[in-house]
């Protein structure tokens, strides 16, 4: 019955056509989004994400992903991605493994643009036993018919995988009046996803992953001790369209927020998928080490919400301010970076 459901789940949704997996705190896995992010602050950090979708839905749809990024010597960042995605009590798996690089064309003090590729393979597998088809099914007495299908003799599918992308940061500030904002940066950039178009199918020959489209844009603003970091996020994926925007404030050392998803940047009632609320706290700094830990829920008001109550991301970063790797085979210009984030944004993207 539980594959049924699940059969069911993938008609009705239009998941058939494949999609990549999205995280609702986007701005807390820059890289997976897009390359050039790599390194985009000064050190080095680590990141683990996961996510459980739909959790009372029969079956298991779960994501995690972590990374690993530094920043090198010469304007250079160099990370490391891996991610996977169970879908449905593991009839569907993906795992997927990038190297990021990324180079600072332009770098001072308030601007920077910063350009990254990555590269890496994925693989898809499929238990072909646990798959109901609809021959299978009778009106009353549910599966009890043997199927029609011919299952192929393969239960996996690898390619090699490429995206590319550019991001630009601006840091500013203002004299303190009457509340205004003293000091701000912002980060905007665009990435493309799967550039190759590799065939992602286990049946059929012409079918090819579509090119993913990533805009961004997230900033951070001081008021007094309060940071408020507005953002937003638009992916483009085929037919698949989505619009995450919304904004967090942090008062260290506590992190809320609340943001939306929906299917157009039109503010329309029908199109909305979900609302997000958000808290995170900032452990205390252990020297040059920051940690910080975030958690999600997803509030489905789509026309799964009856069904799905909402999903569950929680996310653990920790950021090293003084990592630089191979500084020992550079002189100090070369390592020396001239653009800083604000002291008080310091591990924020």
């Amino acid at each position: 019955m539980k594959q049924f459901v699940f059969y069911i789940f993938i008609v009705l949704t239009g998941s058939v056509s494949a999609q990549d997996p999205n995280f609702s705190q986007f701005y807390n896995n820059p890289i997976y989004y897009n390359s050039a992010m790599t390194a985009i602050n000064n050190g080095m950090s680590f990141r683990l994400n996961a996510r459980n979708l739909w959790g009372p839905i029969p079956g298991r749809f779960n994501t995690f992903s972590t990374s690993l990024e530094a920043q090198t010597v010469y304007k250079m960042g160099l990370g490391i991605t891996a991610y996977s995605d169970v879908g449905g009590e593991a009839l569907l798996r993906t795992s997927g493994a990038y190297l990021n690089y990324s180079y600072r064309p332009i770098d001072t003090k308030n601007f920077i643009l910063q350009a990254g590729v990555a590269g890496g393979f994925v693989q898809k597998s499929i238990d072909w036993n646990k798959l109901t088809f609809s021959d299978e099914l009778d009106e009353t007495l549910g599966k009890v018919n043997p199927s029609s299908f011919n299952r192929p003799n393969f239960n996996t599918a690898t390619y090699a995988d490429f995206q590319s992308g550019l991001v630009m940061r601006f840091n500013g500030a203002t004299k303190k009046h009457r509340g205004a904002f003293k000091r701000f940066s912002m980060t905007i950039g665009g990435s493309m996803h799967h550039l190759s178009q590799p065939k992602d199918v286990f049946l059929g020959d012409n079918i090819t992953l579509p090119i993913k489209y990533v805009g961004h844009l997230s900033s951070n603003i001081l008021f007094n001790e309060i940071i408020i970091q507005p953002g937003f996020i638009v992916e483009k994926q085929n037919e698949f369209r989505t619009f995450s925007f919304g904004a967090n404030i942090v008062n260290k050392p506590f992190t809320i927020g609340l943001w939306t998803r929906n299917r157009t940047a039109a503010l329309s009632g029908k199109q909305f998928d979900s609302f997000i609320a958000t808290f995170g706290v900032n452990l205390p700094d252990r020297g040059t080490m920051a940690w910080r830990i975030m958690y999600s829920f997803d509030f489905t008001v789509s026309r799964l919400k009856t069904s799905s109550y909402g999903s569950h991301e929680l996310t653990l970063i920790m950021d090293f301010s003084d990592r630089v790797l191979f500084k020992g085979r550079a002189n100090s210009k070369s390592i020396r970076r001239r653009y800083q984030c604000p002291k008080d944004f310091s591990g924020y993207q």
